[in-house]
């Protein structure tokens, strides 16, 4: 199994996030922590993700340790999320990736889920979690290729907000601007 680390700083507030993603056969796991100030109060909160393949999310737990709430969701990939009783979550129906507030990882996952063109956006619809209170809904996302060669950039769109979002070859994100930059 290989290893790979990723190390971001929040620009908005104070934080930092700690990831590691490990590569096996059929699966890929991250493991995070995030520490990040929200409202003037430190917050810590640590996440674990299985994906299937084509980095489709397949287990989700997440934990606010300083509001001490956890948030366990597994999908079946093509769009059906159930809580922890195996009860089907029907307000997430056909929302196939996550988007938590506290990390620019998540915005890799409708990247390295499909194939690229420049200037064509793409509609996804999310399962959005609020890292401070692990309430969650379906949002819908707009992503477009907009600049490639080294790295990619991506107009970025949810609701009134817009952002470019800058990643490596890989995917993954190196500049959310005025949100996060990843140091290592």
């Amino acid at each position: 199994m290989s290893k790979q680390i990723m190390f971001w700083e929040k620009q908005e507030t104070s934080g930092f996030e700690y990831l590691e993603l490990s590569y096996g056969d059929k699966i890929i796991q991250a493991e995070s922590t995030v520490l990040f100030i929200e409202g003037g109060v430190p917050q810590r909160v640590t996440y674990s993700i299985i994906f299937g393949q084509g980095w489709v999310v397949k287990h989700l737990c997440i934990m606010n340790h300083t509001q001490n709430k956890t948030l366990s969701l597994s999908s079946n990939g093509n769009g059906c999320w159930f809580d922890d009783n195996g009860d089907e979550i029907q307000s997430l129906r056909s929302a196939v990736d996550i988007d938590i507030s506290c990390t620019p990882f998540t915005n890799s996952l409708p990247i390295n889920r499909q194939s690229w063109t420049l200037d064509e956006p793409k509609l996804f619809e999310m399962v959005y979690i609020s890292a401070h209170d692990l309430s969650f809904k379906k949002v819908k996302q707009i992503y477009k290729l907009i600049h490639e060669d080294e790295t990619r950039t991506f107009h970025y769109r949810s609701d009134t907000f817009e952002s470019p979002v800058i990643v490596d070859k890989n995917g993954f994100v190196l500049d959310y601007p005025e949100l996060f930059t990843r140091r290592f």
